[in-house]
């Protein structure tokens, strides 16, 4: 019975695992990467997800020692998985953090956060 029960779980968990891991989304790279020092402003930013995103669910923002980065709209990239956006606005040195949703098509939405480091500024 015992032997029974524990296949019949098995059996039910396993494509349950499969499906979650198919779907779920995790943030794969990025530029600027997380905890990077850059020597010059970078002109877009952009992130790659483990899924294609739902562009109208996903998003992100960059915050820095002026504020809110002005961003132009965002879009997907070449690789389906990758979300980006021009850099419009002024970036000066220091310390900056983005701010991400990345949301599958069908799923919950995740978020997260990294930072990088900005040597000289536009």
């Amino acid at each position: 019975m015992r032997r029974t029960l524990a296949r019949g779980l098995t059996v039910v968990a396993l494509p349950l695992l499969v499906a979650w891991t198919a779907f779920h989304v995790e943030l794969d790279a990025s530029y600027p990467e997380a905890d990077s020092v850059l020597s010059e402003t970078p002109t877009e930013i952009w992130l790659q997800f483990s899924v294609v995103p739902d562009m109208e669910r996903s998003s992100f923002s960059v915050q820095g020692p002026g504020g809110t980065v002005e961003l132009g709209d965002m879009s997907a990239g070449e690789e389906l998985e990758v979300i980006r956006a021009e850099v419009k606005g002024e970036m000066p040195a220091g310390d900056y953090r983005v701010s991400w949703v990345g949301a599958p098509l069908d799923d919950h939405a995740v978020q997260g956060r990294f930072g990088f480091s900005l040597e000289a500024g536009r």
